[in-house]
């Protein structure tokens, strides 16, 4: 099954910065303030300090499994820090795929960043959490405001650039990240998690739950057998047109499970998913769905001729969506109704929570009467 490109770095020939801002601009996965919590009721009791855990329910967590065995050393590429017992208390910081391989299991945090209302969030495990910082993803690390809460684990996973600032983190509490630099799939995050704190088995079953869905999902469209797709994304003439259906890629991978075949054009774009204006040829497909950022850079997209000469857009096989101001998990069809943003799922926000919600989006709204060739 398909790979969530859940990193530090960007596969994109934009600066880091720039990268981000566009991402930002057209995903929404940008945060919104947030307030703290009240407290949850019913505190953890302590957990043994070694061997398996007690299988008793602890407060924020589901029962434990017993198949961890703690102290547990927790190896990462900037360093290694030990959970003593299985956790109480835990933070979480990075994107929301941390916040995710939680929720999948149930498990509630004391500390968070704000973020935007996703559509795959679960308002009332949400509203069980103690501190939901106002500080983002974008921000510094809240160093202060996460050990206020003090937690004994901190989730961590492709939020620590710097090794100072690992070990800024692993002085407040043990933090979780990947054992080395790069990429994780979406599917070894959730299990990274479950296994941390002693819910293994609970994280394997919805990591195949998660891949199920999109089995389901591709039985249910067989119409997109054999086709081939293209998406891109027009950030507008600062930022240029996007290629994210990119050979090789998660996005290109999540198309073919849903049953669509490669598209060769796709090789073109390894090196440099910035389509130029002479290259918007390439963008043909038997569907092709180009996301904007506004309104206005739509319309002087479509004012191009070299645009409307690409077969998929003269012969009607052509998805618009653009971002609706102020609303940034919304997007608009060219009909004017409103759908769900998935763009940030299928760039690198893929969890067992999230991949379902978008996969049924693509296929049931975004590509709703599309016309397949």
């Amino acid at each position: 099954m398909n790979s969530s490109i859940f990193r530090r770095g960007r596969r994109w020939h934009l600066s880091p910065a720039i990268a981000l801002a566009a991402l930002l601009a057209l995903t929404g996965c940008a945060a919104t303030d947030g307030a703290a919590r009240s407290e949850p009721t019913g505190s953890a009791g302590p957990a043994d300090s070694a061997g398996p855990a007690s299988s008793e329910p602890v407060g924020l967590l589901p029962a434990a499994e017993g198949t961890t065995t703690y102290p547990l050393t927790l190896k990462t590429w900037a360093g290694e820090s030990v959970l003593q017992k299985r956790p109480e208390r835990i933070a979480v910081i990075g994107t929301s795929p941390n916040m995710d391989a939680l929720q999948a299991l149930d498990v509630t945090p004391v500390y968070t960043l704000s973020e935007d209302s996703y559509a795959w969030r679960d308002k009332a495990w949400t509203e069980k959490i103690e501190k939901v910082d106002t500080a983002t993803r974008k921000d510094p690390i809240n160093f202060e405001g996460i050990a206020a809460l003090k937690p004994d684990l901190i989730v961590a996973v492709g939020a620590v650039w710097e090794k100072p600032d690992f070990k800024k983190l692993a002085d407040i509490a043990p933090v979780l990240d990947t054992e080395k630099e790069g990429e994780i799939p979406w599917q070894d995050l959730q299990r990274l998690v479950g296994k941390t704190v002693d819910l293994a088995a609970a994280a394997d079953k919805v990591v195949t739950s998660a891949e199920q869905a999109l089995t389901d999902v591709a039985k249910a469209h067989p119409e997109f057998a054999g086709k081939t797709i293209t998406i891109a994304n027009d950030y507008g003439p600062q930022y240029g047109l996007s290629y994210y259906t990119v050979a090789g890629t998660f996005t290109e991978k999540v198309m073919v499970d849903l049953g669509f075949t490669a598209n060769p054009n796709a090789k073109r774009f390894v090196d440099e998913d910035v389509v130029s204006d002479e290259n918007q040829g390439l963008l043909d497909a038997d569907v092709l769905v180009v996301v904007y950022v506004s309104e206005a850079v739509r319309k002087a997209r479509e004012a191009k001729p070299l645009f409307t000469s690409v077969k998929a857009v003269s012969e009607k096989r052509y998805v618009a969506l653009t971002l609706v101001e102020d609303e940034p998990t919304k997007l608009v069809n060219a009909a004017g109704t409103q759908v769900e943003n998935a763009t940030w799922v299928l760039r690198a926000g893929a969890s067992a929570t999230s991949l379902p919600w978008a996969v049924k989006v693509v296929a049931e709204q975004w590509l709703a009467g599309a016309k397949l060739s």
